[in-house]
Formats: structure tokens, sequence, C-alpha cells
């Protein structure tokens, strides 16, 4: 059973109603409470609005919770291509390096969806590991080759081990 105000809390964040999250969180609510589907209000939230994650961020929302599929809400913001959201998520210390079920990182997934300026964000301004290999072996290289996003393989061919081609010393490609 989902923790007084969690459905509310979560509805408000999916919804993008900022008044009504504001609202909820004067209330001292459990902001890394689950709703009735097992999610939090971060999970849900629209991801288009990052002063949404702000709010629930500021009142203590853990960035890296990952869901019954794992996922976190940085494999969501980057897959979808939200760079706003990303970068508040990441503003408040979410791990760029997190790990989905499939040992992807955010970087994998903003690569095989082709979302060039979030690639090139987490390149440039974070410690996202550029030759980690997911669970099949894979790279964001070899994602975004792959899927056949050429431009975003351009962009990570440029980057120390983003080829998919070189491994490190202890051969996991980091």
């Amino acid at each position: 059973m989902a923790e007084p105000f969690a459905n509310e809390l979560a509805s408000a964040a999916a919804r993008g109603d900022l008044a009504r999250l504001k609202n909820l969180l004067e209330k001292n609510v459990n902001v890394n409470a689950q709703n009735g589907f097992g999610r939090t209000a971060l999970q849900v939230m629209k991801l288009g609005n990052p002063e949404i994650a702000r709010q629930l961020l500021r009142r203590g929302a853990d960035p890296d919770l990952r869901d019954r599929t794992g996922f976190a809400v940085l494999h969501d913001a980057a897959r979808a291509g939200f760079l706003d959201t990303l970068q508040t998520l990441l503003e408040f210390n979410a791990d760029v390096n997190v790990e989905d079920a499939e040992g992807n990182l955010p970087l994998h997934l903003a690569a095989q969806e082709g979302h060039l300026p979030v690639v090139a964000f987490l390149l440039e301004r974070t410690a996202s590991r550029v030759g980690h290999r997911n669970r099949k072996g894979d790279t964001a290289y070899d994602l975004a080759q792959l899927y056949r996003r050429s431009a975003v393989a351009k962009l990570l061919e440029g980057h120390a081990g983003g080829s998919g081609r070189t491994e490190g010393a202890d051969g996991s490609g980091d």
C-alpha cells in the first residue's frame, strides 16, 4: 500500500503541476515514497519540466533510485533526450554512470536514440565512462553504429574508448 500522499505527489509530478507539487511538499510528504504502481514522484515526473525535478530533489528525492525495470530517472532523461532535466539531476549528484538492468549507462541510451546534445554534454561535461560495455558487450559507440546514429557515432569516435574497438588493460573497455 502506498504511503499517504504518495499517489497525489506522483500524479502532480507526472502532470507537471508545479503548484500542486509545492503544496504537497509543504506537508513534508516522503518524496521517495512509492505510488500504487511502485514508482516515486521523481520516477514518473514530466521529464521536460526540470523545475519539478528541482523541487523534489531539494526535498531529498533520490535521483539514483531504480524502478522495477532497472531504470533510474537519468536513464529516462537521456533516452528521451531531455538535456535540461538531465542537467538538473546531475546538479543534485545523480550518478552519471548508473547502470540499468542491461548494464547500459545513460550515455548508451542517449547514443542509441541519437540525442546528440545529450551525448555531447555527457562527453564534455561529466565523468561518463565512454568505454563502458553493457552486458551484451556494447559501448555507446557500438549502439550508435548499430542504430545508425552517424552524428553521435562520429562524436563518440573522437573520445578515448568510444570506438568500441579499444579495451582497458583489464579487458573491460573502461
